[in-house]
């Protein structure tokens, strides 16, 4: 995902990401530390599973949080 910073200072964020099978039942939560995004800058991050998923997963970022 893409985390963008609309600030004038630098921030970090936390992000939640549920990961859903193909029932839309939760499968994985992961949470994401994006330390330091740059003023007005964006940065990179990947939510990854620690389960062995099979079948047809989505995400969705349940909550984000900038500090």
């Amino acid at each position: 995902m893409t985390i963008a910073n609309h600030d004038s200072k630098s921030r970090s964020y936390i992000v939640v990401v549920n990961f859903k099978d193909q029932s839309g039942n939760l499968a994985d939560v992961a949470v994401l530390d994006v330390s330091q995004v740059a003023a007005g800058k964006t940065s990179k991050a990947t939510a990854r599973s620690n389960r062995d998923l099979t079948g047809t997963v989505t995400t969705e970022v349940r909550d984000a949080l900038r500090y």
